[in-house]
């Protein structure tokens, strides 16, 4: 491997006899093909949309949803602001197809009010209807069960860490944000928070999405005056070839 290094992040990736190596049978949720597999870790994720790694200051909150009550959340913003739910609070196995969540009665609906009261008590807003739709984003996460992903492939409980449901811009998102599946690797490394309780002890923590996995690895340690860090978060890519060609010089 040779490694490619930034204050912000380091890029690991195969070389052969010095040269790039693209052949690889790594794939990515979402896109097609694949590819020889780079590992991106970034560094110091924590707080990159509010400023601090809980935005609260705690593990887990409780937000008032219409027709439920009260529903516990964990917010964590780490390379995204990510509000996590359990699934089965919200009447959901968190294994459904975006298509068959967006058409239970009041899902979305209660999806987006837990949304906007976490934007409020992340301070991206002074008032729920004043939250933007980009920030923050709200997931449903669930423990692993066997899956059907959107292609038809087959998963089992046995080959992810974590199950969740991303909703972006007030759909379910197809695959899951990078970003996302970054921020639920280092929230499921975070002592109390929802993921951590639900999640089985994977290195890389394996995260499903309606497509497939998002293999994450993160660092996340424990401070002396009780905060959490995280350090860095790595995710996988693929090494493709982009281009080729050939220069002619006229001798």
């Amino acid at each position: 491997y040779m490694t490619n290094v930034d204050k912000h992040y380091h890029a690991r990736f195969p070389v052969k006899d010095g040269k790039a190596v693209a052949a690889g049978d790594f794939s990515i949720p979402g896109v097609a093909g694949g590819g020889a597999r780079i590992a991106l870790d970034y560094l110091q994720p924590g707080g990159a949309i509010t400023g601090s790694l809980l935005p609260s200051g705690r593990v887990r909150d409780t937000v008032e949803v219409a027709g439920i009550g009260a529903v516990e959340v964990s917010m964590v913003d780490a390379s995204n602001a990510l509000s996590f739910v359990r699934a089965e609070d919200l009447g959901c196995t968190g294994i459904e197809l975006p298509d068959e969540l967006e058409a239970k009665p009041g899902l979305m609906a209660r999806l987006d009010s837990i949304r906007r009261q976490c934007g409020v008590l992340m301070r991206l807003a002074n008032r729920p209807e004043d939250v933007g739709l980009a920030n923050p984003k709200v997931v449903m996460v669930s423990r692993p069960a066997d899956f059907t992903a959107t292609d038809g492939t087959r998963f089992a409980a046995a080959d992810h860490d974590i199950a969740t449901r991303v909703v972006s811009m007030e759909r379910i998102n197809r695959t899951s944000p990078v970003t996302g599946a970054m921020c639920t690797g280092i929230a499921a490394r975070i002592e109390g928070t929802i993921p951590h309780q639900l999640a089985t002890a994977g290195s890389p923590i394996r995260v499903a999405n309606p497509a497939g996995l998002f293999p994450i690895d993160a660092d996340v340690r424990r401070e002396p005056d009780g905060t959490f860090q995280a350090h860095s978060v790595t995710v996988f890519s693929t090494q493709r070839r982009l281009m080729e060609g050939y220069v002619l010089v006229d001798a």
